[in-house]
């Protein structure tokens, strides 16, 4: 073989190998990277219907992405899922460290929070949204907005249930996908109205309390135990005004949540892309391995 033969050979084969190299070397950067996405959440529009009963029915949430929640001390792990569609943001909080059943419903609060326009900043602004989406007097819920959470009734414009929760709704303690042991579930819906439309990003935040030293709830005491979304936030468990802290982030640490609209094709979101690096990782690495292979066959052939 000719000489320039053999050399056009060896660079081909260096090319490869550092092309190969470099894309391994930029998925394993990448991968952190997806990784630490916690503060944004993708609920995508409904293609499984959900029954709001506080029960995890078998692939009824399979459309959603979950994210995880925790308190500031890294206990309490729960998790969320969201999606959407043509009127409402339905959401599923799984909370496998809450284990007891509660005869009222002072201490099992859920709130959500919404910052219509994503611009930050301490709650309550005139676009910000308080939805406590678990007042057992008219089982739906109320909506804070404006000045120190003004209160307004929703009626029938949230729904929601929560299992264990046994004043109200009597659904007992359930199990789910995530932890085997009978542990409280809640489920929920809420008007867009106070979310956003299809294709945006909001503001977003999440939070479900409990009180341990007061089981029964009949203290009204603020709660002591809690799990919030984004973690670290800062929320603090507790009433909204002269009933205690406001179960609100801290200004600017808002997480976002988008209102996942797709045109066509499957969108990855964080979550699955962070599932699928390491594998694409591997087949890197075998096609590096493979290419050096050949480079050392053919180098001891051309001998």
């Amino acid at each position: 073989m000719h000489l320039w033969t053999i050399e056009y050979f060896r660079k081909v084969t260096f090319a490869s190998l550092m092309t190969m190299l470099l894309i391994l070397m930029f998925l394993m950067a990448m991968l952190p990277f997806a990784t630490a996405q916690s503060g944004v959440m993708n609920a995508p529009p409904l293609s499984v219907p959900v029954a709001i009963d506080g029960i995890w029915s078998s692939g009824e949430w399979d459309d959603a992405p979950q994210y995880t929640m925790s308190n500031s001390t890294g206990g309490n792990i729960g998790y969320i899922r969201a999606k959407f569609n043509s009127s409402h943001l339905l959401v599923i909080i799984d909370s496998p460290w809450d284990t007891t059943n509660s005869t009222v419903y002072y201490h099992e609060n859920v709130w959500l929070a919404f910052d219509k326009l994503n611009d930050g900043g301490a709650a309550p602004q005139s676009d910000d949204y308080l939805i406590h989406a678990t007042t057992s007097w008219t089982g739906n819920g109320w909506v804070g907005s404006g000045s120190n959470w003004t209160q307004t009734w929703l009626g029938s414009g949230v729904a929601c249930v929560q299992a264990g929760e046994n004043f109200n709704w009597s659904v007992p303690l359930q199990p789910s996908p995530n932890n085997a042991t009978l542990h409280r579930i809640t489920e929920m819906t809420v008007p867009l109205t106070f979310v956003g439309s299809a294709g945006s990003t909001v503001g977003f935040y999440v939070q479900v309390d409990d009180d341990s030293t007061d089981p029964d709830g009949t203290g009204w005491t603020p709660a002591t135990a809690y799990a919030e979304w984004p973690i670290g936030a800062g929320g603090s468990p507790g009433w909204p005004g002269g009933w205690g802290p406001a179960p609100c982030p801290a200004p600017n640490a808002w997480g976002e949540l988008s209102l996942f609209a797709p045109v066509g094709g499957t969108a990855l979101t964080v979550d699955k892309l962070s599932l699928l690096a390491p594998y694409i990782a591997l087949v890197s690495m075998i096609a590096v391995a493979g290419a050096t292979a050949i480079y050392l066959i053919r180098r001891k052939k051309l001998r």
